[in-house]
């Protein structure tokens, strides 16, 4: 595949790209060390790592809801020599958490590309860790760090994003830029859309959007409800939704609880193990509070 190239002298990466790409036309190596790495910055506005930053992506259906918490923590960690930025993802199915993540990433300060340099995994299953699933580091038998976000994208590069043989060998290719999304709450403007891949699972693809300044609106179905800046004050992350969208079963349990009453709000509450639904509801004019999960465990139910 044609790989268009730019004339900044200063986007070494793409230049990379175009000339030393493999055969199959996916670059997998990068000249990392020609650039001073830095781990904190926003000159790339689709992945920024300023600490801070988060954005939550869900899907909610009648019988749970997924939900993919993504936070720029304030916290570095020395990977193959180089201060990388801590991103979390938490990741919650059905109202419990299934994985939380901490991936590790740093800036060419020259460009504002951005660079991979592994994860670590931990899968949960009622609370508990059951394994560690796909993680990596670069520099630890075999792995080097790959391209996660070049600044300055091209329609049709296409990049290792992490190389480690036989775990984790996700790709991606720069499929549209300048793209309208439209969101549950909002439409962005100069989006990037992006597909990945794995040649150690050759039929799946996924599909990924992200906005400037803001980061990743879309994966995979699960689509943008909320952004911005965390406080270490914060507990929780949480976020308006039609009642309509709430589980059944927390619908049901709310409505069981006051049969006569008018449900206001319902917000979704993102806790560090556990999704909750907090709902206003009214009756004769009194407001009620109720906070209920997946499985219908009650943790309030009292008037305002």
């Amino acid at each position: 595949m044609k790989i268009f190239l730019i004339t900044a002298a200063a986007l070494l990466p793409f230049q990379a790209i175009a000339e030393e790409a493999t055969d199959d036309g996916w670059k997998d190596s990068f000249p990392i060390e020609n650039y001073r790495m830095v781990s904190k910055g926003d000159k790339n506005r689709y992945w920024g790592l300023n600490p801070g930053r988060f954005v939550v992506l869900g899907g909610i259906e009648s019988e749970g809801a997924e939900f993919v918490l993504i936070t720029v923590l304030d916290e570095t960690e020395i990977v193959d020599g180089i201060e990388t930025r801590v991103i979390e993802e938490r990741e919650f199915k059905d109202g419990g958490l299934v994985e939380i993540s901490r991936n590790f990433f740093a800036m060419a300060k020259e460009t504002g590309d951005v660079f991979y340099f592994g994860e670590d995994v931990a899968d949960y299953k009622n609370g508990e860790v059951i394994g560690h699933g796909g993680q990596w580091c670069a520099g630890v038998d075999g792995a080097q760090a790959g391209m996660y976000m070049p600044a300055n994208p091209v329609v049709g590069m296409r990049y290792y994003m992490e190389t480690h043989p036989g775990v984790a060998m996700d790709r991606a290719e720069i499929f549209e830029t300048g793209a309208t999304v439209e969101a549950p709450k909002q439409t962005f403007e100069q989006c990037l859309i992006v597909t990945e891949s794995s040649p150690l699972e050759p039929d799946d693809e996924s599909y990924k959007r992200y906005a400037p300044d803001i980061g990743m609106i879309f994966d995979d179905g699960l689509e943008l409800y909320k952004h911005g800046r965390k406080f270490p004050s914060e507990k929780f992350v949480e976020f308006r939704t039609p009642d309509m969208q709430m589980p059944a079963t927390p619908s049901r349990i709310v409505r069981e609880l006051h049969p006569t009453g008018e449900i206001k709000e319902v917000k979704a509450e993102l806790h560090q193990d556990h999704v909750r639904y907090a709902v206003e509801v009214f009756i004769d004019g009194k407001q009620w509070d109720v906070e209920v999960n997946n499985d219908g465990k009650v943790y309030r139910n009292a008037e305002d």
